[in-house]
């Protein structure tokens, strides 16, 4: 299911838009929906990392733990 939504965007942001994503082969709706999907990625990074801080202020570190570490980071990337 796709879902519009309606923005509104200043003449320079647009003007930028347009004459970045024209040799990309981008129309605007596309690259919006890029962007949009790398800021949810930097948010969920953010807020696994802020877990991850979080966890290790209550349960401090120890080397045994590294396998743990190393499942989460690729349950993240996957």
């Amino acid at each position: 299911m796709n879902t519009n939504i309606q923005i509104s965007l200043d003449e320079q942001l647009w003007s930028d838009m347009v004459r970045l994503g024209k040799p990309l082969g981008l129309e605007p709706a596309q690259v919006v929906q890029q962007a949009l999907l790398g800021w949810l990625s930097q948010h969920n990074g953010q807020r696994f990392e802020q877990g991850w801080i979080a966890t290790l202020k209550q349960n401090p570190d120890e080397a045994s733990r590294a396998e743990d570490w190393l499942k989460a980071r690729d349950g993240l990337e996957g």
